[in-house]
């Protein structure tokens, strides 16, 4: 009976053993399979991001290419006037000396006529020599007295033609001349910051003004810089107040209770009316839940000027880009544009950007571009256009 009780108890524990060595399996292909599961997304979300990346890559490099373009046709059409304008003044000067030749051979025709009819008069008119001697001195001297009135009017028209002519073709130089000069705007978002100083220093040491595009910050030292970087002669422009993307673009309210926020903050404490913007990622960023353009809408109804930008240093990139790398990557690309508008970082942790900082403005002094701060004149720069966003 024990033996039998034995046998019994062991074929109980060895099903217990094999079916917790079941229930073991079935947990390790489920933990395996949601391990799985959760790389797989993982690696979707990547390529999602990395794709969305590439296409605002793309976005801007087709929106530089268009403004390129622009450019171009502009500086052709003011090449084909300039000619035409060219063109038209031989083509006048030319016409002149046609009316010249004509109005010349009209007085020799007169001439020869006169001097049949004189002869024809002759023959039924008897005149004494004296008397017909005087009447020709009187003609010639009369016609000469006319001839000479004409040369004196025409040489006045030529004087004045050519005066024009003269400063029609110093305007075209300076024009060619300021079309051949390369605007670049430096501009620093996300400050101030504990590296605002240094770069404001390095500005004033090459005597230059840029743009900073601030976010909030209410402590003392922050306040501070709002005031210096506007008593040193530079641009400030809002780039919102809480730089938090998911608050900023949550709702048109949400993104208007920010912009009153940093447009009243730079008001009462820098003694700014600010009325230029920079969009957090920019004016085509894909990381906004609602469309960029409602935003815009409520920038053009306030009158408020946004810009994005053309050339980037790097500094904002995935990439930890050294401060050669840096220099070249502005260099590259403002040789593309006649207006540039340089995006940079004043941020604590963007320590190549200052030490990028003096040798991007070296080389751009030695191609003697034109280093600015943005005004009311600068061409805007934006990846979705104003004008192209209807109230």
């Amino acid at each position: 009976m024990n033996d039998k009780n034995e046998g019994l108890n062991e074929r109980l524990a060895h099903r217990k053993r094999i079916q917790r060595m079941k229930t073991g399996l079935i947990l390790f292909i489920v933990t395996w399979m949601l391990a799985w599961m959760l790389i797989s997304v993982a690696l979707i979300a990547k390529v999602n991001s990395l794709q969305d990346q590439i296409d605002i890559i793309t976005k801007n490099t087709i929106r530089s290419q268009q403004v390129e373009q622009q450019e171009n046709q502009v500086e052709k059409s003011g090449s084909i006037s300039q000619a035409d304008g060219k063109e038209k003044s031989e083509e006048e000067k030319s016409g002149e000396e046609k009316s010249e030749e004509e109005k010349s051979g009209e007085t020799k025709s007169d001439q020869v006529k006169s001097e049949g009819t004189g002869r024809d008069s002759l023959g039924y008119v008897r005149m004494s020599a004296d008397h017909v001697d005087k009447k020709d001195e009187a003609g010639s001297a009369g016609a000469q007295t006319a001839h000479t009135d004409e040369k004196a009017q025409k040489a006045d028209v030529k004087d004045v033609d050519e005066e024009n002519l003269k400063n029609e073709a110093d305007h075209a130089d300076n024009t060619k001349e300021n079309e051949a000069v390369k605007k670049v705007y430096l501009t620093f978002d996300d400050g101030p910051s504990k590296n605002t100083e240094q770069i404001l220093d390095i500005l004033d040491q090459y005597q230059i003004k840029a743009t900073f595009f601030v976010t909030g910050r209410q402590d003392k030292e922050s306040i501070e810089r709002y005031r210096m970087i506007a008593q040193r002669g530079h641009t400030i422009g809002m780039h919102s107040y809480s730089h938090k993307y998911d608050e900023i673009y949550h709702s048109t309210e949400a993104f208007e209770q920010d912009l009153d926020q940093i447009q009243k903050l730079l008001k009462d404490k820098a003694g700014i009316k600010c009325m230029l913007y920079r969009f957090p990622g920019g004016s085509s960023n894909q990381v906004s839940s609602m469309d960029m353009t409602e935003f815009i809408r409520i920038l053009n109804q306030r009158g408020i000027t946004y810009f994005d930008w053309n050339v980037e240093c790097g500094d904002a990139s995935y990439v930890q880009y050294s401060a050669k790398e840096m220099v070249a990557n502005v260099m590259k690309d403002v040789v593309k544009y006649h207006t540039s508008v340089v995006l940079m970082h004043d941020a604590e942790n963007k320590q190549n950007t200052i030490k990028a900082l003096p040798k991007i403005i070296k080389q751009l002094q030695k191609m003697d571009a034109q280093l600015l701060p943005i005004d009311e004149n600068t061409q805007v720069v934006q990846h979705v256009s104003a004008e192209s966003v209807k109230d």
